[in-house]
């Protein structure tokens, strides 16, 4: 008398199959949580560039005088991280023109990752 069910070799191979298929999700998973991050921190570094130009520009406006030539570098936090922003301005032809080159670095365990982001734009005298 013959019984229904699985054979060990049978139940063998089954838990290979989805031993298989979960290590090749979770490998998935763990690629698309790092691109995630690495995306967020990008964006964040980016914003942190915009705003420093976007300041300088509204400086600008206000002193009515051209943005100062030199270079700066300063700590900003943002997102909930701690970020190395360096900023160089530099002269253009045009006195009233100035070129800005930003640079956006992280800061993870005391040690400056980056740079993540860089911006250049002009500021302008009107």
């Amino acid at each position: 008398m013959r019984r229904g069910g699985f054979t060990l070799i049978e139940v063998m191979v089954a838990l290979v199959v989805f031993a298989i298929l979960g290590f090749a999700v979770t490998t998935r998973i763990g690629d698309v949580v790092n691109q995630t991050f690495s995306l967020e921190r990008r964006t964040v570094a980016h914003w942190i560039a915009q705003n420093q130009l976007a300041r300088l520009r509204v400086q600008t406006e206000r002193d009515a005088e051209a943005v100062p030539t030199g270079r700066s570098r300063d700590r900003v936090v943002m997102g909930g991280r701690e970020w190395i922003l360096a900023v160089e301005v530099t002269e253009t032809a045009h006195p009233w023109l100035r070129r800005v080159d930003l640079a956006v670095s992280a800061v993870e365990d005391g040690r400056e990752i980056g740079p993540i982001d860089q911006l250049t734009g002009f500021v302008g005298r009107y």
